[in-house]
């Protein structure tokens, strides 16, 4: 199986909207909330902004030459949790769970963090969502903190050391 990533195009929000609409995959993504397709739109274009002026964003993870969904390092935006450290996540539409691929993409995504020197980061997983825990700690992540979100969630904070501080 080969996985690559590469920086979300337009047709990449046609794809992970109907991957994503599926509640047993946002079932652990905030607050579980299905996304239309002029959602994933926008969020392409945030993508595509963040890769030019970072290098890093959540790329479209792909099998083959078939969609699977996302992971990428970008800046943790809420107002709860982890400041100055950069997340990294992942989402696959659901027939892609269980093959390795979150940490296969994973993996290259840190590394390629790695090499633009980024020395640290973090992913808020929710606590109950074992799969995405268990990469985690496939990708060198430990525990570091026990979270409550705004509206409820149990969310464990993971994290590594990618490089030396700046």
């Amino acid at each position: 199986m080969t996985v690559r990533l590469r920086v979300p195009t337009a047709e990449d929000a046609d794809a992970w909207a109907r991957l994503f609409d599926d509640a047993e995959v946002m079932r652990y993504i905030g607050t579980g909330e299905v996304r239309d397709r002029a959602w994933y739109a926008a969020f392409v274009q945030r993508q595509q902004e963040l890769a030019e002026s970072t290098g890093l964003c959540l790329f479209a993870v792909l099998v083959g030459e078939e969609v699977a969904g996302f992971t990428g390092v970008q800046p943790w935006t809420q107002p709860w949790g982890p400041s100055d450290v950069p997340e990294v996540g992942w989402r696959l539409g659901r027939r892609f769970w269980g093959r390795g691929v979150a940490t296969e993409a994973g993996r290259t995504v840190l590394d390629r963090a790695r090499a633009l020197e980024v020395p640290r980061v973090v992913a808020m997983v929710h606590a109950d969502n074992a799969a995405s825990l268990a990469v985690a700690r496939k990708l060198g992540l430990t525990e570091e903190a026990a979270l409550r979100a705004p509206w409820g969630t149990p969310v464990l904070q993971y994290g590594v050391q990618l490089s030396a501080a700046p």
